[in-house]
């Protein structure tokens, strides 16, 4: 007895030595008056085997804000696509598509979307061509409005910050910057990151439920997840008020623009609690089937400058060990490590802080992984 007693107390030690290099490594990256302010980390480590967890909230919600906790909410930006390529391989399993299907015939009634346009290149119509899985993995070609026409749309944005926007717009934007007519290649033929793939995802999705999209990811995830933190940004009232840190570009405070021109690309607010309870759920197969769950991990190679992409999923290294999830615009990450058994999310609530922020969370894991 004596002896189990020494071992508990001793690994107490180990696990609040941990916890203690993490917080004062999380605070040292605090700056409230930098060019690029770092005004918050949340950030969520668990390990399963050696039974650790880490949740915390470090920082200020906005320079001379509250503090920060663990409970604050933020915008999770692009890893909103984990959650639209779940349910899109739900609805496989239901046998109401297939993601070899071709989009076409999903869409073709939408008005305004005038899906047979969508993609001309060199004068060929090809967006007929395109499948369920290409939009799944970013291989479509289409292009996108935020990459391709990023000063354009930023100078809109900025013109308008509280214009609310829905899927008729989002479109409108698409045709307007006449993205239709420069798609960067013909289906399949390479990879291009576009958010317009997720809108037509999102679009899909609708047609099928005869529900809103943010119904769809309520019913099919959140509410079964019992998510009560997390909300579909813009398009539905969250069911308990939540306390949501700002986040910026630089200088630019994005928590004072109305961002629901994300939509299905990245509309979802959530807490890293709630981001871990989906993930697990995920590769716990509590949302999709071992089959679908291979599928959307069989990452493919996409450019020299990206990591490889499966469906709605990145594979990223952390010291030496894989993890599949999603990165987010404000340097928010959602993702787990089937080898460890660990859960990693994280906030740092600026998209371009001043220290490399995968150096910085690979430190943040090695205090973990030692």
């Amino acid at each position: 007895m004596k002896s189990l007693i020494v071992s508990l107390c001793f690994l107490s030690t180990i696990v609040s030595a941990q916890t203690d290099s993490i917080s004062n490594n999380i605070k040292s990256k605090l700056n409230h008056h930098a060019l690029n302010p770092v005004h918050s980390i949340l950030l969520y480590i668990e390990n399963e085997d050696k039974q650790f967890i880490y949740n915390e909230g470090l920082g200020l919600e906005k320079a001379n804000g509250k503090a920060v906790t663990k409970h604050s909410a933020f915008k999770i930006a692009s890893s909103t696509k984990l959650f639209v390529s779940t349910i899109i391989l739900q609805l496989q399993e239901e046998g109401k598509l297939s993601i070899s299907d071709k989009v076409f015939p999903y869409v073709e009634d939408i008005e305004d979307l005038n899906f047979k346009n969508f993609h001309n290149l060199d004068s060929v119509k090809y967006a007929k061509d395109i499948t369920i899985k290409q939009l799944l993995s970013h291989r479509s070609g289409l292009a996108d409005i935020f990459t391709d026409k990023e000063d354009a749309f930023f100078a809109l944005v900025m013109k308008n910050p509280n214009k609310q926007y829905d899927t008729t717009s989002i479109i409108q934007l698409y045709y307007q910057f006449h993205l239709n007519q420069t798609p960067h290649f013909k289906p399949n033929e390479a990879w291009h990151y576009s958010d317009i793939n997720y809108v037509l995802l999102g679009l899909i999705i609708q047609q099928i439920d005869k529900i809103t999209l943010a119904q769809s990811i309520r019913k099919r995830i959140i509410d079964p997840l019992q998510m009560e933190n997390t909300f579909f940004e813009f398009y539905e009232t969250p069911n308990k008020q939540v306390s949501q840190i700002n986040q910026y570009l630089g200088q630019t405070n994005f928590s004072n623009i109305n961002t629901s021109f994300d939509w299905a690309g990245g509309g979802l607010v959530s807490t890293n609690a709630d981001l871990a309870i989906f993930i697990k759920a995920l590769f716990n197969y509590k949302l999709i089937n071992k089959s679908s769950l291979d599928q959307m991990i069989d990452v493919k190679f996409t450019k020299t400058d990206e990591l490889r992409y499966g469906l709605g999923v990145y594979e990223f290294y952390i010291n030496n060990n894989v993890y599949y999830g999603h990165f987010g615009f404000y340097n928010t990450f959602i993702g787990y490590c089937p080898k460890t058994k660990t859960t990693l999310s994280y906030s740092i609530s600026q998209a371009t802080p001043s220290f490399n922020a995968y150096t910085f969370i690979s430190q943040l894991l090695n205090y973990v992984d030692q």
